[in-house]
C-alpha cells in the first residue's frame, strides 16, 4: 500500500501552496490518477481523512480523485486500446510491441482554498 505516502506528499505540497498563497483554509484538493498506479480510492480517502487533522487549515478539506484509463498504442499497427487487464497486448494484430499513452498520471490538478 503506497496510498499513505502519496497522501502525505499531497498534504506537504498543499501546505506549501497554502502558505505561499496566504490561504487560511484548504477546501479541496483535486488529483489526477492513472489507473496504472492501481491506487485504491477508498484507501486514499481514509488516509486523507486521518491525516487532515494533523495540518492546520485542512479540517474541512475534501480529496477529489479523477481516474484516467490505461491506454496503449500498438507500434506495429497503430491501434489504440483502453486496457482493462494489465496485459500490454494489441487485440487487433496480436502484437506485444505497444507503448503506454495514458494511465501513469499522478498529479495535483487544483487546490482550492480561502483567504482571510
Amino acid at each position: 500500500m503506497h496510498e499513505g505516502a502519496i497522501v502525505h506528499s499531497l498534504f506537504e505540497i498543499a501546505k506549501e501552496i497554502k502558505d505561499k498563497e496566504k490561504l487560511v483554509e484548504i477546501k479541496e484538493v483535486k488529483i489526477i490518477v492513472g489507473k496504472f498506479h492501481q491506487i485504491v480510492e477508498e484507501v486514499m480517502m481514509m488516509h486523507f481523512d486521518l491525516m487532515k487533522t494533523e495540518y492546520e487549515g485542512f479540517a474541512d478539506a475534501k480529496l477529489i480523485m479523477k481516474e484516467i484509463d490505461v491506454r496503449i498504442k500498438c507500434r506495429n499497427c497503430g491501434e489504440e486500446t483502453i486496457l482493462n487487464e494489465p496485459i500490454f497486448f494489441c487485440e487487433k494484430c496480436e502484437s506485444f510491441d505497444t507503448e503506454l499513452i495514458t494511465g501513469k498520471e499522478l498529479h495535483i490538478e487544483t487546490i482550492e482554498g480561502m483567504r482571510d
